[in-house]
């Protein structure tokens, strides 16, 4: 019987390592023995990799991996300050960065940024976040069981100065693998209904119950609202234009545009909501088209007003879990019980995609009841019609 021949790879060699995956490894051109940056699961992955490589040396297209000794937290620094976003999104990434990601990353090179190291940090990061939410005083709605915004936010910021570090070739892979970890289920918040909102109107101080009414009915933002002048209303055509919203960063307000292209849209009113406007810019706001609209007493932007007025009203009258925010999803609930389509809601809240509209597309009980009421009526005189000319 013929002694059994044992086939040698032509290039590189693989082993299985105790963790079961596989490791490649090869002699470059340059006569150097390297190991694959990466372990694969499956022996074929690691044969694919081998492949590729010896086809990069045959075609001379092959680079020597890099071994960068930049830290994440140099690259990270850059990165956010180069990157081509608004002043308000970049304080947000500097926020995250240094609060979440940075005690437990920053000192590290980028090569030693494992996804065994990304799971620890993320899991590291889950129990401060339960920590302090358990330490909160503040009113807080029921949380979700989905992960947290605030380990979603950093995870996903994470994952993108890591996008860019391979396509910058300081590594081969990027080490955030952490299925579902960039999504987070936001629990559904608290609503306002009509009786609730005309409440919140009569109690706050008159100087911003029209705003009461345009953040709610309007469905528009706070910083839309601030910045909205008299150039923006359109009384007799019942509308306002919304291209503009404040931000109130490092001390300061900072005007820019709304969060995307469909956030530059016009709202149309209901017209009782024109008519509070109406008496409202005749007693409070400047003359002239750059006259705010809500102005404070001093004449100057009312972002922070408007905000401490309806939070310390919403809390006298017993709301403790809904925030200033909440009158746009309100308002938004609002128009979807009365025929708005996932289109007009879209619009309305100035988004680019229906993703954000599709929260609103379920209808609330009541609404239910009333489409329940309308569907046997209509049948009712359907029937009621057929059956007299029966008899007839």
């Amino acid at each position: 019987m013929p002694t059994p021949t044992t086939r040698r790879r032509s290039f590189g060699s693989i082993r299985r390592l105790p963790s079961g995956n596989y490791q490649a490894r090869y002699t470059g051109p340059d006569g150097i023995s390297r190991f694959a940056s990466i372990t694969f699961p499956t022996k074929a992955d690691a044969n694919a990799f081998l492949a590729t490589t010896q086809a990069d040396i045959v075609r001379e297209t092959w680079k020597a991996p890099k071994h960068s000794r930049t830290t994440l937290g140099d690259y990270a620094r850059t990165w956010i300050a180069q990157r081509p976003v608004k002043p308000s999104t970049r304080l947000r990434y500097e926020a995250s960065w240094a609060n979440h990601i940075e005690p437990y990353l920053g000192g590290r090179s980028i090569s030693e940024i494992t996804p065994a190291a990304v799971r620890t940090w993320y899991a590291a990061l889950d129990e401060q976040v339960q920590v302090k939410r358990a330490e909160s005083t503040r009113p807080l709605a029921a949380p979700t069981s989905v992960g947290s915004a605030t380990q979603s936010h950093a995870y996903r910021l994470l994952k993108a100065i890591m996008n860019t570090a391979v396509d910058d070739e300081l590594i081969a892979r990027n080490p955030c693998r952490i299925k579902g970890a960039s999504t987070y289920q936001h629990p559904e918040r608290p609503t306002l209904d009509i009786r609730d909102i005309e409440e919140l109107a009569r109690s706050v101080p008159p100087r911003y119950r029209a705003a009461v009414y345009v953040l709610a009915w309007g469905a528009i933002r706070l910083g839309e609202a601030a910045e909205l002048r008299r150039k923006d209303v359109d009384l007799d055509r019942l509308e306002i234009r919304v291209e503009r919203a404040v931000y109130p960063l490092d001390g300061e307000y900072r005007v820019q545009t709304p969060k995307s292209r469909a956030g530059i849209r016009t709202v149309i009113l209901p017209e009782f909501v024109v008519d509070e406007l109406r008496a409202h810019m005749a007693t409070f706001s400047p003359i002239g088209p750059e006259g705010l609209v809500f102005p404070t007493r001093s004449g100057t932007c009312a972002y922070n007003g408007i905000q401490l007025a309806i939070t310390r009203t919403l809390r006298l009258l017993g709301h403790e879990h809904v925030r200033v925010h909440d009158l746009r999803h309100s308002g938004q609930l609002l128009a979807a019980t009365n025929g708005a389509t996932l289109t007009d809601l879209q619009r309305r809240m100035g988004h680019s995609t229906v993703n954000a509209a599709m929260a609103y597309a379920h209808a609330s009980r009541d609404n239910g009841r009333s489409i329940a009421e309308r569907m046997n009526a209509q049948r009712s005189t359907v029937v009621d019609i057929s059956s007299r000319k029966e008899t007839g």
